[in-house]
């Protein structure tokens, strides 16, 4: 099969990322905007057989998004795509995402696999954990300054397959997270150290895994949070949670597995230096 990848204006793409991703096109107009780069895979009669975009991550350079529309010859089409973004910009990461950005065309395309997409779910855990020395836990509920939201919101930036967070991010309600059953950590200074976010499922709460402040990181300080949200699950009557993480490292997967969850879904993230 013969096939040719350019680059392509972000608006080109939006097409072949509605048909990957089974969204109207008209409702991706926030995605063009975060689009930096984009390139299509054409078929000899022009046809598109897949697409990519890229958009900045605050500490790992671009995050690839799109793939492969060919089920025939998606694997080819996926890694010639990843091949040229790697090539304008170096430094790229992506999900394995099933058929459209598939393992195989990742690792052909010289990325490696250094982290992951998790799901963990299982019964509330019931352990506690004390927080370090001179930091507070308070539901996000009762901290209604933005600016100290947007800074807990900020420990997460530099983990892979974060991106920068938007203002919008701090307001309540956000996401859909509940702020009287999430907590934030606040050290002695009053500034952010952390944040455990959950929102209400049915029959369940889903947890964001807590984002800690690099500072504080082997403090203690995520158990402390992600276990004071799992008390907080057990007061509101959820006996199941979820627990949500993006670039987690093996052992902050080792404590989460060690309180009784398992590993409901996983997308591996291969990237690539520049």
């Amino acid at each position: 099969m013969t096939f040719t990848v350019s680059p392509a204006p972000p608006s080109r793409v939006l097409d072949v990322f509605a048909a990957l991703y089974g969204t109207p096109a008209g409702d991706l107009g926030w995605l063009e905007a975060e689009l930096r780069a984009a390139w299509v895979a054409l078929d000899e009669s022009g046809e598109a057989l897949g697409a990519l975009g890229a958009r900045p991550s605050p500490a790992h350079g671009m995050e690839l998004m799109g793939g492969s529309l060919d089920g025939e010859h998606g694997e080819a089409v996926a890694q010639a795509l990843v091949e040229a973004a790697r090539a304008d910009l170096g430094r790229v990461y992506a999900f394995a995402d099933g058929l459209m950005l598939p393992a195989g065309a990742l690792s052909g395309a010289g990325l490696r696999e250094v982290a992951a997409y998790r799901m963990l779910a299982g019964p509330t855990p019931t352990a506690a954990a004390p927080g370090p020395e001179g930091v507070t836990l308070r539901r996000l509920s009762d901290v209604p300054d933005l600016a100290t939201r947007l800074d807990a919101l900020g420990t997460y930036e530099d983990r892979i397959g974060h991106h920068a967070v938007a203002a919008a991010a701090a307001e309540e309600g956000a996401g859909g997270f509940d702020s009287a059953l999430s907590l934030i950590a606040v050290d002695a200074e009053g500034r952010a150290a952390g944040l455990c976010r959950a929102a209400r499922e049915d029959g369940y709460l889903r947890i964001d895994a807590p984002g800690v402040r690099p500072d504080m990181r082997g403090s203690g300080l995520r158990a402390a949070l992600l276990l004071g949200v799992c008390a907080l699950a057990r007061e509101a009557g959820f006996t199941d949670v979820s627990v949500e993480s993006w670039g987690d490292t093996p052992e902050e997967l080792a404590a989460d597995l060690g309180l009784g969850l398992g590993v409901e879904l996983e997308n591996p993230i291969y990237a690539a230096g520049g």
